[in-house]
């Protein structure tokens, strides 16, 4: 079988390229395109970064990545190790036979047995199995770009009005996804797309289409895409957002500990904000938005992603160079600058109060 590492250096090496100008090129580190061409996938959180990586350095090299994918795929079974119930003893003998039939009509009556009593017989009920990928909690903010997310109970969608935001909360999701709204819950069927109402002002403010959720296990979450309708209270918001004039940052100052932050905006309140990514390249993206847990997405080119916090965000970047974000607040936008190819960034972004009473957003590097 062939290596995909090998041909991956090979073709590289062919077109006289550095690991170094690869590494520019596509905005993947040169640690992951050396292990890529190495083939030491231990380095990699999942198998899922792997194809992701293997794509985007096979296309750039001028390789047909859906084979290159195929030779990484058949690896991984190859390395598998054999089930031992799958390897077959050279000597047998009747008394193993015996063994084997007696342990098969054994575990026949333990199948029967745990049919009756988690089944058949009544008075409980089973527990479901609970989705480990599931990540509640979270709160998106609908614009007039598509999100497509999968939404578990209690997480919150943002809809922005010009004089307000508006929250709505995911109350269910099994068989029918429910939303909590100001006016009334509302449901959304598998396969309709929604016109909704969010605020009761008689119009339709968002559209939300649901395209996956389980008729068994609530855990599981809901597939939904979301946009703000066109010509909509909520869209003329969004669009003030997205035009909305960007403010130069303050110098950098100093806290007691030494962290070195820059002030963004200062009032005498703290209010909820909003950073706006968008990707151009591979970028390992994570984040924890006040109190919730942290959530993490792998995204690509054309990957856009919103998170919101009611006073502190911390962001984890594999790869800076690659996103461009946006701080939105109180109608207002403000750009903060991009790190270097390959360099790991971990920001905060967060409101602290001086001693005046005074609020500042401030964003912190964390080393």
């Amino acid at each position: 079988m062939e290596s995909f590492g090998n041909l991956l250096r090979t073709k590289r090496e062919e077109k006289n390229i550095s690991l170094e100008t690869a590494s520019r090129d596509t905005i993947i580190s040169k640690q992951y395109l050396e292990a890529l061409e190495n083939e030491r996938i231990d380095i990699f959180p999942g198998h899922t970064y792997v194809t992701g990586f293997l794509r985007n350095y096979s296309e750039y090299l001028g390789l047909d990545s859906a084979y290159i994918v195929k030779l990484f795929n058949s690896k991984i079974m190859q390395e598998a190790p054999i089930p031992e119930n799958l390897i077959i003893k050279k000597h047998v003998n009747k008394k193993i036979i015996a063994g084997i039939a007696g342990g098969a009509v054994g575990l026949c009556a333990a199948l029967i047995l745990t049919l009756y009593f988690t089944v058949i017989k009544p008075g409980k009920e089973k527990t479901p199995a609970v989705d480990l990928g599931k990540t509640a909690g979270e709160s998106y903010t609908v614009s007039a770009i598509p999100l497509q997310r999968r939404l578990y109970k209690g997480d919150t969608i943002c809809v922005p009005f010009p004089d307000n935001t508006v929250n709505l909360g995911v109350e269910k999701t099994l068989n029918t996804l429910a939303l909590t709204t100001p006016i009334g819950v509302q449901y959304v069927e598998l396969g309709e797309e929604l016109e909704m109402d969010v605020d009761g002002t008689g119009g339709a403010d968002i559209v939300v289409f649901l395209s996956d959720i389980s008729k068994e296990n609530e855990n599981l979450g809901a597939e939904v895409r979301m946009f703000v309708k066109a010509g909509s209270t909520a869209a003329m918001s969004a669009n003030e957002l997205a035009s909305a004039e960007t403010v130069a940052v303050d110098s950098g100052e100093v806290l007691k500990d030494g962290t070195k932050y820059t002030v963004v905006l200062q009032d005498n309140r703290a209010y909820p904000f909003t950073i706006n990514a968008s990707f151009r390249g591979m970028c390992l993206y994570r984040y924890k938005s006040d109190r919730s847990d942290p959530s993490e997405h792998l995204l690509t080119s054309g990957d856009t992603l919103k998170v919101s916090a009611q006073s502190a965000l911390r962001l984890w970047i594999s790869n800076a160079n690659t996103v461009k974000m946006q701080l939105i607040a109180e109608g207002k936008s403000y750009d903060l600058e991009m790190g270097r190819p390959g360099q790991v960034l971990v920001e905060d972004v967060r409101w602290i109060k001086e001693a005046d009473g005074v609020y500042k957003l401030t964003v912190a590097e964390v080393d």
